[in-house]
């Protein structure tokens, strides 16, 4: 099969990233493409020496520090890109890789993390987050975002098939693209943890910090609980957050694969509580044996078994978290259910449904 993968950006070493090795694996002689591509910052993974065809965003100097502020030129440089000479185009979207260019005689697959959630769900955060929230400016950037999820929607028709990473982001894309989409959960590499007989007394939040995560409500919660708490993560929120957190609270920054896994093993408790696509973190948790409490919308009603590998809590605030880990420590969640229910996701079942539906899917437009 002559096949090529359009990936977005690869800038770092994240969940997506980890999900197209996956990918890879199961295609090695596949070309990659990709927006932008750094090498520096994907030393020491399996990207490391991996060829990758880029857009002619990559020619922008700084353009790994920039891309986030480029979304604008994101259409035209996907669809400059060129792909003409392969039977089969495999896309891994959450803004635009799915309006590559292909023409008639080609099979294009989309694996759809979520539609362009900075023009759609999370519009109010990307303009915030660039600082063009302001009465002119942000005037120009939401006529910009207007014309992007109109790029978004009849860009979405070049896709043959949609596949979703979950039902919510399957719901996503019927909302804003009024298209039908089968559902594969990505892979989760379960296989790494090793869950503690004995659990520690400190609760564990891992992720980026941005805005929409919600980590500042999170601190604010286990402030008034006054119970330990250890996030791992970095982001533009972080001077904001190490003046809002206690004692109680620890922000250890970026740490290394083996420091989480380590922390999740041992963990009492994960704390997630922004709306995500699917989540990956959570699953990881559980897999290490450490029930999630997060809210309940998005990935995370489909990824926590409400009461037995975890909590939901109904209403995104400190007050229903706070609710939500009281609640935790009086019905001492089970571990063992978490470890269970996680195997749901591992890597080994994404493999199998990913090329089962691939073959079919190709099969099937001959």
């Amino acid at each position: 099969m002559n096949l090529a993968i359009v990936h977005e950006w690869l800038n770092i070493y994240g969940g997506a990233e980890r999900q197209l090795v996956e990918i890879l694996g199961l295609y090695p002689q596949a070309e990659l493409h990709a927006l932008i591509h750094n090498k520096e910052n994907l030393t020491g993974t399996p990207l490391e020496n991996r060829k990758v065809k880029t857009s002619f965003l990559q020619k922008i100097p700084r353009v790994e520090h920039l891309y986030r502020g480029l979304l604008p030129l994101m259409p035209l440089a996907i669809e400059s890109m060129d792909v003409r000479k392969y039977d089969v185009v495999l896309s891994i979207s959450h803004a635009v890789a799915h309006g590559i260019k292909t023409h008639k005689n080609q099979i294009h697959i989309s694996y759809v993390c979520t539609p362009m959630r900075y023009a759609w769900h999370l519009q109010d955060d990307y303009l915030h987050l660039h600082h063009l929230d302001k009465p002119l400016i942000g005037a120009a950037a939401r006529l910009t975002l207007s014309l992007l999820r109109r790029w978004d929607r009849e860009s979405a028709s070049r896709a043959d098939h949609l596949l979703a990473i979950s039902h919510w982001t399957a719901q996503k894309i019927q909302q804003a693209w009024g298209r039908d989409s089968h559902v594969i959960y990505p892979p989760v590499d379960v296989d790494r943890f090793s869950p503690a007989k004995e659990r520690g007394d400190f609760y564990l939040h891992v992720s980026r910090l941005v805005p929409y995560k919600m980590t500042a409500e999170i601190i604010r919660a286990f402030n008034e609980l006054q119970l330990p708490l250890s996030i791992i993560g970095d982001g533009p929120e972080m001077p904001h957050l190490q003046k809002l957190a206690k004692d109680n609270v620890k922000l250890l920054g970026h740490q290394s694969d083996e420091v989480v896994t380590d922390l999740m093993n041992r963990a009492k408790g994960f704390i997630y509580m922004a709306v995500e696509d699917f989540g990956i973190a959570m699953v990881e948790a559980q897999a290490a044996g450490c029930p999630v409490i997060a809210y309940g919308k998005g990935g995370a009603a489909e990824i926590v078994q409400d009461g037995m590998s975890g909590l939901l809590f109904q209403e995104q605030t400190s007050r229903s978290l706070i609710e939500a880990v009281l609640q935790s420590e009086r019905i001492k969640l089970n571990s063992k259910a978490a470890f269970e229910n996680a195997a749901r996701f591992s890597s080994k079942r994404f493999r199998d449904e990913f090329s089962n539906y691939m073959e079919a899917a190709i099969n099937s437009s001959r």
